[in-house]
């Protein structure tokens, strides 16, 4: 996997939708520049095709289903990768900015558990593990003292204080090798650390 950052703007769920977001796999990516995360060699990466997947997303305040197109490169050492963009969480069927939303509601406790899991059509255990992984990443980025005195509202409403938000995602990922609310890290991120990599101690000022 490769991360490109889309969300260069600051969220605002009104106005979001991320057919209007600039598209990385066309105006950002160069495949010849990347780094394989699987060798950690750099310039062997070729395009490979793409794959399609299904992702929920919000589109100005209403909830589309869309079909997107993941591009792939294949590296020399044979290891392909997806190019995935900021707005999708590895291995979610929900982009990243409809579960911030989400979150920010059950938080601000504006609506109950029961009308969000209908209204929004996912179900409780899948709200509870995206509530599980928000309090981990709080810890990853805050530290424990300082995750301990924030609340997880509190936390949210500085992250959509971000003017532009792929500052927190990119930094984010490169400070834990974790996508923002990604339940597990990429095994090859793991396995080759990017240069100058060191483990979170808190948030970065």
């Amino acid at each position: 996997m490769l991360r490109k950052y889309q969300l260069n703007c600051k969220l605002n769920f009104q106005k979001y939708s991320l057919q209007d977001l600039p598209d990385p796999f066309f105006h950002e990516f160069t495949p010849d520049s990347e780094r394989c995360p699987s060798c950690n060699a750099i310039g062997q990466c070729k395009p490979h095709g793409y794959y399609k997947r299904y992702l929920t997303d919000f589109d100005h305040e209403v909830v589309v289903e869309r079909q997107i197109r993941i591009k792939r490169v294949i590296c020399s050492c044979g290891h392909t990768h997806g190019i995935i963009p900021d707005s999708i969480v590895p291995y979610r069927w929900y982009s990243l900015p409809f579960i911030i939303y989400i979150l920010s509601l059950y938080f601000s406790h504006t609506k109950t558990t029961e009308w969000l899991c209908e209204t929004y059509g996912f179900s409780h255990s899948t709200l509870y593990r995206w509530i599980s992984v928000l309090s981990d990443h709080m810890l990853l980025w805050l530290g424990a003292l300082l995750a301990h005195q924030t609340t997880a509202l509190d936390f949210l409403s500085l992250l959509l204080g971000y003017a532009i938000f792929s500052d927190f995602t990119r930094t984010f990922f490169h400070q834990t090798l974790y996508s923002f609310l990604q339940c597990h890290a990429n095994p090859a991120n793991c396995d080759h650390l990017p240069i100058g990599w060191l483990p979170v101690q808190g948030a970065p000022t």
